[in-house]
């Protein structure tokens, strides 16, 4: 059924005859508004990416024409579809426009439609999208629908400056894709579905940093299964497999860390499984105890104790639109 619903064409009513599209390593397509700064943009764009690349070996799809018809759509759409990324050029275009009750005139930036419908299928279809954007006439515009997209400033500096600036984005943004494709075999599903899950844990853990630091999380229960402790978390919808935490409990009215938990399992009903180590120098013999009450008994209930939520230090780098490029790239 997703995969029905994946592959279903707005223009036939149906099933897209073409499916499935392959993907194209490095390869973009370029969604621009047909003026007449087309050719220096394609040049400009060009330049960045033969010194991004270093040889030929990427691959710039553009639209030849406006959508007019049918095999026109369905032409953009395949390039969209088999291309890594999209360049686009949000811009717009000046236009005198007359009130009505006033009959006051006024230049107003519009985008072109062929731009609008064109990043609408791009981010439809999950492409990581640069954006490039300038003043026109003091006046830039960036439609709310997209109000928070990060773009490239190319106002008032000419295409080459431009050039220059989309060359650095290509390096803080697209470069991470190459070095983690080149560094691991992607290909093996497997790993590619470890590198998600584990970009996936950041991202979560990223946004919901604020709210997880300001709620009281605590062990509920402790058993043993296959030697391994296990605690259960209640009231733990916000978090998600591969968050840790320190254990900190209260011995002689002494805090002392106790050992580290690494969450492993989140049931829709909001409880957690964490597993508890000792893997942290002073936890051992409180972890050996309640290991040895939790194998005679089957189950434990701590004592007062204090989780610390555990943030990495990638953590406090990691950037939220990148982090989900990647997602995307590895989706």
């Amino acid at each position: 059924m997703i995969e029905e619903i994946n592959a279903y064409c707005q223009m036939v009513g149906g099933i897209c005859s073409h499916e499935p599209v392959d993907i194209k390593p490095d390869s973009y397509f370029l969604v621009q508004p047909f003026d007449s700064e087309k050719e220096d943009r394609e040049k400009a764009i060009e330049n960045a990416l033969k010194k991004f690349y270093g040889s030929k070996n990427y691959e710039l799809k553009k639209s030849d024409s406006k959508i007019s018809n049918s095999s026109i759509y369905c032409d953009i759409c395949r390039k969209i579809k088999s291309s890594r990324f999209c360049i686009v050029d949000i811009s717009g275009e000046l236009h005198e426009t007359i009130d009505k009750k006033s009959g006051k005139k006024e230049s107003k930036v519009f985008l072109r439609p062929n731009v609008a419908l064109e990043l609408g299928m791009a981010y439809g279809f999950n492409k990581p999208a640069l954006i490039l954007s300038r003043k026109l006439n003091g006046r830039r515009l960036i439609p709310s629908d997209i109000a928070f997209v990060r773009y490239i400033d190319i106002s008032f500096e000419g295409w080459s400056v431009a050039s220059q600036k989309l060359l650095k984005r290509l390096r803080e943004s697209v470069l991470p894709f190459r070095t983690i494709k080149k560094s691991f075999d992607l290909d093996n599903r497997k790993l590619k579905e470890d590198f998600k899950k584990h970009y996936k844990s950041l991202l979560h853990l990223k946004e919901r940093l604020p709210s997880l630091r300001n709620k009281d999380f605590s062990i509920n229960q402790i058993v043993y299964r296959d030697g391994m402790l296990v605690g259960i978390i209640k009231d733990a919808k916000d978090l998600i497999e591969g968050i840790c935490f320190k254990f900190y409990v209260l011995d002689q009215e002494i805090e002392q860390l106790a050992g580290q938990l690494k969450v492993y399992h989140v049931q829709p009903k909001g409880l957690a499984q964490v597993e508890i180590t000792s893997s942290i120098e002073g936890g051992g013999n409180y972890l050996n105890e309640v290991a040895q009450y939790c194998f005679r008994n089957d189950t434990f209930v701590p004592g007062e104790h204090r989780l610390e939520l555990v943030v990495p230090e990638e953590i406090k780098k990691i950037k939220l639109k990148e982090t989900k490029n990647i997602i995307n790239m590895l989706s």
